[in-house]
């Protein structure tokens, strides 16, 4: 049938359907820019409300943080004495552990005349004198303390005839005790 029409009747009614196609195109471009407008609007408003939400959680917990300030300097505080006492601890001599570990070294027939330990005693040499009874035990104490992972530099001094009661000689001995053997 169409080919029975005159050319200009067709060419209107192609036209037609072309305008018909584009209004439909028209319209369907229409509804998406509508839609992802409203899309576009309801993500804007859903974000803005999670915002106001994220920023009043903040003021909240700075609210919070505030209270809590006193309570922060304290434990600074208390932070720092327990660093101090951690110092002051770490550089105590502890003497009872020292005068132990002179004791442990000195054999049988060997017996200190006095000691004197203070925080000078440590790391340089200091002289003891030891009653002794004999040959033996001067060559045991000697062993003894050079043996010894708390005393370096042990070295016999002068042996004198002792006047106590068991130990006929008495000996200096020098000897650097370690910071070691009083911890």
């Amino acid at each position: 049938m169409i080919n029975l029409l005159p050319p200009e009747t067709k060419k209107q009614i192609r036209a037609g359907r072309t305008n018909v196609l584009l209004l439909r195109y028209n319209f369907m471009m229409l509804g998406t820019t509508i839609f992802l407008g409203g899309a576009l609007a309801v993500a804007y408003v859903y974000l803005s409300t999670v915002a106001e939400n994220a920023q009043r959680t903040v003021a909240e917990n700075q609210t919070r943080a505030s209270q809590y300030i006193s309570i922060r300097t304290e434990a600074e505080a208390f932070n720092a004495q327990l660093s101090e006492a951690k110092t002051i601890l770490n550089s105590q001599i502890n003497y009872s552990k020292a005068i132990t570990n002179i004791a442990n070294v000195l054999p049988s027939g060997t017996s200190l005349d006095s000691l004197k330990l203070d925080a000078a005693s440590f790391s340089k040499p200091m002289t003891l004198t030891v009653n002794i009874s004999g040959e033996t035990a001067a060559k045991d104490l000697i062993q003894n303390f050079s043996s010894s992972i708390n005393f370096s530099n042990v070295s016999k001094g002068k042996i004198t005839v002792g006047t106590k009661p068991g130990y006929p000689y008495t000996m200096d001995l020098t000897v650097t005790m370690r910071q070691e053997a009083a911890q």
